[in-house]
């Protein structure tokens, strides 16, 4: 997502949806019930203070072949929450999100694929599932309710 565009995209977000919507910021804390879009340029991975995890934004450069991406991403969380992560790759192109995939199915997390049958482009559903790192392969409607179950799961273990 290209700069200038991230900030506007989550404000749209953020007038649609119960949960609330924004554009990141370097030092943000992650929050239950807060979604953070990573801004245009930037990469956005994790970092814990004390108790608490906060957003660490990186600049990307010309040399990065996705930005954001979603391997730094995900192999950030995974790093940070092991066995509470949770990732999902949607439709596009490439390979980014593998990576951060098996990092996430390595510690524990939980991972789910789009499957071909509703990805506009199936390249990185493909990648991750050829690799072995999608524990469910779904159709894009089933994609939450296949969320709130794990989620609702991980409570009750609690």
């Amino acid at each position: 997502m290209p700069k200038g565009f991230t900030g506007p995209f989550a404000e749209r977000l953020d007038h649609l949806s119960k949960l609330k919507i924004k554009e990141a910021e370097d030092g943000d804390v992650i929050e239950q019930g807060r979604v953070l879009i990573c801004p245009g340029g930037y990469h956005m991975m994790f970092k814990k203070k004390g108790r608490e995890c906060h957003v660490q934004l990186k600049e990307a450069v010309k040399e990065d072949k996705y930005v954001p991406s979603v391997d730094l991403m995900m192999s950030s969380a995974a790093e940070h929450y092991g066995t509470k992560a949770m990732g999902v790759v949607l439709t596009g192109m490439g390979n980014d999100g593998k990576k951060g995939m098996l990092g996430i199915k390595s510690k524990g997390g939980y991972t789910i694929a789009e499957s071909e049958e509703t990805a506009v482009v199936f390249g990185m559903p493909a990648e991750v599932i050829s690799a072995g790192a999608a524990d469910s392969v779904l159709p894009l409607s089933d994609i939450p309710a296949e969320l709130i179950n794990i989620v609702n799961r991980r409570r009750r273990r609690r």
